[in-house]
């Protein structure tokens, strides 16, 4: 009897064992692992928007004009043209270094005064300008904010003459307005500072040629033509990124 007692104590203290085995050997479980994240693709239009800029820009005008010719008898032995203003809008796009844009520039009226043999201030007229153009820049590099760039433009410039006169006696009146159509370029360098994520500030310089323009004729026969009308110019400008 007690060796009966004896196997049924080992064979359960045996399954015992060999239930802890098994429960040792079962395979542990975890909490379920979250969905992959999935990652949203940017928005085209995020990226159409970024780089694209508009901007504005002043600017002081010192004029030149090469030579200029009478059709009448009186022929100019020294002359001058007055310096002007400048103001402009435009809208362009920026890619790492590069940049072009479109601008469009008006050039106040700046006053011409001929002298000839017989009279100081014989002629004068005021000339103004609307220009067009089409510019590419490279940037230079950036340091502490500021970054200088080069750039060269194209277009077309529509210059205007008014109150051609002359003074001598017998003094004429004042010639209606004249309009000349001419294709015009451009270099620039200058350097421009980031104020804020969007907005930089332009310190430039830009010379433009803008060709030749006739006056009217008065009646005496004068009637001047100025050649490779120029100016270089200082200018202040602001750029605003759209994106």
């Amino acid at each position: 009897m007690g060796s009966f007692f004896k196997f049924f104590a080992t064979a359960g203290a045996l399954g015992l064992t060999l239930g802890a085995a098994q429960a040792a050997d079962l395979p542990r479980r975890y909490p379920p692992l979250p969905p992959p994240m999935v990652q949203t693709p940017p928005l085209l239009v995020d990226e159409f928007a970024s780089g694209w800029y508009l901007r504005g820009d002043v600017g002081y005008r010192f004029n030149k004009v090469d030579s200029v010719t009478n059709a009448g008898a009186r022929a100019i032995i020294s002359d001058n043209l007055s310096e002007s203003w400048m103001g402009g809008v435009g809208a362009g796009y920026k890619f790492q270094w590069f940049r072009t844009d479109l601008t469009a520039d008006y050039g106040t009226r700046a006053k011409y005064t001929g002298d000839t043999t017989s009279m100081p201030g014989d002629f004068t007229a005021k000339i103004d300008s609307f220009t067009a153009m089409a510019n590419i820049y490279g940037d230079l590099g950036t340091w502490w904010g500021l970054t200088p760039y080069i750039g060269a433009g194209f277009g077309t410039t529509r210059l205007s003459t008014s109150d051609f006169s002359q003074h001598f006696l017998p003094a004429v009146a004042a010639v209606d307005t004249t309009n000349k159509w001419n294709f015009a370029w451009a270099y620039m360098a200058g350097i421009s500072y980031r104020i804020s994520g969007n907005y930089n500030i332009d310190l430039g310089y830009r010379h433009i040629n803008m060709g030749d323009v006739t006056t009217g004729r008065d009646s005496s026969g004068n009637q001047l033509t100025f050649k490779k009308i120029s100016a270089d110019e200082v200018r202040l400008g602001v750029r605003y990124l759209i994106d």
